[in-house]
This record gives C-alpha cells, sequence and structure tokens, in this order.
C-alpha cells in the first residue's frame, strides 16, 4: 500500500515510472534492466523497505548500483525512517527519504533528473563531505483527502494480488511498545472523508468485483463520528447489500452502539490485537486497556454475529510460561474463530527495540534476517530463524514450544479446522484453493503437502519433548487432552 500511494502522487504529477515487486514477480532485476531501456539518465531507483526486507533491498541496489553508477537509489519505508543512520551508510544507498513520501518524493525526483542541488528538502538523508546530514522532517499529511487515491489500476490483472482492501485513515494515538506503524504515519490520527472512501469501495465492487474487502486502517474506531458517517455512505449506496467488510479495532474503543451499526452496514469480520491475557503486562506495553474491556469487546462482537479474529503476543518483557498458558485459555474460552500467537520482535523504531537494547538481549542476524514475528510457525524444522528476544528467565526453545502448542490446542477442534480448511466465503480460509478450481488446487498440492510435512516434523519434535519434558513446561496430560477433546 505504500509503494502504491507513492505510485498514485508520481502518476498525478505526470512522472514516468514502474513498479517492481519482489515479493510477487520473478526476475525482478532482468525487469528493470527491460524498463530503463525506454527511462532517461539519470536513472532513479526508489525501494520501499521493511526490516525483514533490507537484506533483498540491498541484494538488488547493489546490482543496480554497479550496472548503472550514475543511478540515484533512494531507500524509504519504515526501517529507512527507523534506522536513517545505519541506511544511509550502504554504498548502494545515495538517499533516504524519511516518514511520508507523497509528497516529498515528487520534488526529489525533479532535483534529480534536472540535476539540481536536492539537499535542501525536507524529510531526507544523505552524506555530505563524508558526514551524515538529516535535514528537517517535513510535517505529516494534515489533510489525506488531498492525496491521490489508491492506484488499484497498476495492481489489476495479477492473480498475486488481492486488491479487495481500502485504507480509510492514517495514524494511532495510542503508545504500545511494540508498534512499528507511527514511525511513519505518527500518532497524529487523520481520516478521509466518508464520500472518498465509499468511491474506493463503489470502484472496487463496480470495476474489480470484489465482495470482500478489508480496512487496512492501524485502528479503524477511533473517530465514532466519521465511522457513523462512513456506514451511511455505505448503506445510501446499498453497498452493504452484495459486500461485506473486515476491520481492526481496539477493545476499549467499541461498544454495542457502533458495533450493531457496523454490522448493519456490511461489517462482518472484526480483528482485535488482544496481545496478552494479563493486565500487568498490557499495562507495561502501555496498550492503554484492559482485559475486562477487551472481553466485554469481543463477547459483544460474538453477540451480534462477528467473525472475530484475535492476535497474542508471546515473549513479552518480564512475561512468563503462566502467562503464554493464558493467553491460550483466554483464546479458547471467547471462542475466538481465528487466532494468531507472535513471538514479541523488537522492530526498529520501537519502544520495545531500546528497551531490548538496554537489556542486552537484542539478537540481530545478519541484515535482520530473523525479524519475523511468525518464525516459529513459517521456520524450517531443522534450520530455526533464532527469537530477536527472549525475555529473562525464559528460553527461546520453551516459548517455541509454547507457541506450538497453543496453535496446536486451539485448532485441533473440528469445527475450526473446517472452517479455516474449507471456509474461504468467511475471508479466513488459509488454504483457499481458488474458488474451487481443480487445476489452481492441483498447482498448489505440492506446497501444501510441502507445508503438511514440515508442520508434522514440528509437531513430532514438540510430542517427544512432551513425552520426554525436556525444555518445556507442557505437562503430558495438557498435551494428550487435545486429542482426547478431538475425538470426543
Amino acid at each position: 500500500m505504500g509503494i502504491g500511494y507513492i505510485a498514485a502522487s508520481l502518476e498525478s504529477n505526470g512522472i514516468n515510472f514502474k513498479i517492481v515487486d519482489e515479493q510477487v514477480e520473478k526476475g525482478a532485476f532482468e525487469k528493470i534492466n527491460q524498463y530503463v531501456k525506454k527511462m532517461e539518465r539519470p536513472y532513479i531507483f526508489g525501494f520501499s523497505v521493511l526490516t525483514a526486507t533490507l537484506r533483498s533491498a540491498l541484494t538488488l541496489s547493489k546490482k543496480l548500483k554497479k550496472l548503472y553508477p550514475d543511478s540515484v537509489i533512494i531507500f524509504g519505508g519504515i526501517h529507512s525512517t527507523a534506522m536513517p543512520d545505519e541506511v544511509i551508510t550502504y554504498d548502494s544507498v545515495d538517499v533516504v527519504l524519511r516518514g511520508e513520501g507523497e509528497y516529498t518524493i515528487e520534488g526529489l525526483y525533479r532535483h534529480i533528473k534536472e540535476q539540481k542541488d536536492f539537499s535542501h528538502l525536507e524529510s531526507i538523508s544523505y552524506i555530505r563531505n563524508g558526514q551524515i546530514v538529516h535535514n528537517k522532517r517535513s510535517d505529516i499529511i494534515a489533510d489525506i483527502d488531498k492525496l491521490p487515491s489508491f492506484p488499484y489500476h497498476l495492481f489489476e490483472g495479477n492473480p498475486q494480488y488481492d486488491i479487495g482492501f481500502v485504507m480509510s485513515s492514517r495514524g494511532c494515538p495510542y503508545n504500545c511498545i511494540f508498534c512499528s506503524n507511527r514511525v511513519t504515519t505518527s500518532k497524529a490520527y487523520r481520516y478521509r472523508s466518508a464520500e472518498n472512501v465509499a468511491n474506493d469501495i463503489s470502484l472496487l465492487h463496480d470495476k474489480y468485483n470484489q465482495k470482500k474487502v478489508t480496512f487496512f486502517d492501524d485502528n479503524f474506531l477511533v473517530n465514532k463520528e466519521r465511522i457513523f458517517s462512513l456506514t451511511s455512505e455505505i448503506r445510501k449506496r446499498c453497498l452493504h447489500k452484495d459486500m461485506t467488510f473486515a476491520f481492526q479495532a481496539r477493545g476499549d474503543n467499541a461498544n454495542e452502539e457502533i458495533l450493531n451499526e457496523l454490522y448493519q452496514s456490511g461489517f462482518k469480520n472484526v480483528f482485535f490485537g488482544i496481545e496478552t491475557a494479563s493486565n500487568r503486562l498490557l499495562k507495561l506495553v502501555k496498550k492503554g486497556e484492559t482485559i475486562e474491556e477487551i472481553v466485554e469487546a469481543v463477547k459483544l462482537s460474538k453477540k451480534i454475529g462477528f467473525h472475530v479474529s484475535a492476535t497474542f503476543i508471546y515473549a513479552l518483557p518480564t512475561e512468563k510460561h503462566l502467562d503464554r498458558r493464558n493467553n491460550l485459555e483466554l483464546s479458547k474460552a471467547l471462542n475466538i474463530d481465528m487466532v494468531r500467537y507472535n513471538n514479541a520482535t523488537p522492530y526498529p523504531g520501537t519502544e520495545l527495540y531500546q528497551m531490548a537494547l538496554r537489556e542486552n538481549r537484542l539478537n540481530v542476524q545478519g541484515l535482520y534476517q530473523n525479524f519475523i514475528s511468525v518464525s516459529t510457525f513459517i521456520e524450517n524444522p531443522f534450520k530455526k530463524i533464532p527469537f530477536t528476544y527472549v525475555p529473562e528467565g525464559n528460553t527461546e526453545s520453551e516459548i517455541r514450544k509454547d507457541l506450538l502448542f497453543s496453535y496446536l490446542s486451539f485448532y485441533f477442534d473440528y469445527r475450526k479446522l473446517k472452517q479455516v480448511l474449507c471456509r474461504p466465503e468467511k475471508g479466513v480460509s488459509w488454504f483457499d484453493a481458488g474458488g474451487g478450481k481443480i487445476k489452481i488446487f492441483i498447482k498448489k498440492a505440492p506446497s501444501l503437502l510441502f507445508l503438511g510435512l514440515i508442520i508434522s516434523a514440528k509437531y513430532t519434535e514438540l510430542f517427544l519433548s512432551v513425552l520426554f519434558q525436556r525444555n518445556t513446561s507442557i505437562k503430558r496430560k495438557e498435551f494428550f487432552a487435545i486429542f482426547t477433546k478431538l475425538l470426543s
């Protein structure tokens, strides 16, 4: 989405550009070489960089710098904004663009192309006479309604993209120590008009035949008044009759009135970042809400009819095994439909990152290759991805086993397995084979089989650890109770 909005800004200013997405396209380097044949020097290559993608961004930028030494390479995005001193020192990076880049990028492009000095521009970092220079960061974009609409047309036709999404606001006024989003968007909460948001939804419905749309706002319910304006606009256009919507919320922002209003307007899926079942830990991570508020919001959502998803974070500072077990028990007691159990990851720019540094517990592998909050579930069981942070009094092995046990205990249930595997219309299916198309299923079958083998290896290791009580606090009777419940 970030690169999409940058592209929209370039397009609205009549600037020629191409987008290459390494995550979904093969042969990025070769594609770029083809594109530059139709462009004028000096070439400009811009990278939107997440922490976990720094390595691949540098690998590609080095190739480009070697082939086109007179080019200018710009790094932007969350990681570049959080760590400009580090990023600007890489030989293949000429400029770091910090924060929201929609307005800065156009001026920077013009100065580079016209070979003018751009050192006065706000929000950029560069090296001059061997010294790192950080220019003043520009003010946040207060009126995001003035930004060009998201350019869905630039991503259409690629089956790797699900373009059923909308962003109706930016920023979040809360202080969670693990959140890196406000590194670029800040704590200032800004939202688009109901009419503009509804225009995006109408476009997705009329042109792209989208039936499910996810709102990718950091925090959807901050401003109640604008929610009622949006739902009114959606109903006025009858979009709720043929579409369903998903959103992310905090428990303390939700109440019965607004949840009912959303549900009647087509919002059927809600996601809560619960994070922990401990009020002590919620206070420590500065979540700004209580377990009681979260539980009430989840129960209300379930009562009204929402499909409820949630996340919990394992390995928070001062956390113990019992805290993680309570996370599992709460997710089961609330009958949440879909849960992710993530490992705490102190991303640069967060207070958790600074805390991990002070405790001398920050573990950076290479170019941040281990900064993956879902590493336990996706890693090769024979080549584990080291955690970025392990709180005092815990071991990485114990936390990893608690994570795997939580997934097993929560999902090893006939009803949940059926939903996860076979109900893509709910918007939660992990293994949707593509609308029942046999060709797509056959194409995906080898990957699904390999994934099944990987997961089997992980749980075989967990079983042996529990059986012989090695590096785990999980009791045998707890483990085997899962299978008893499934059989019953």
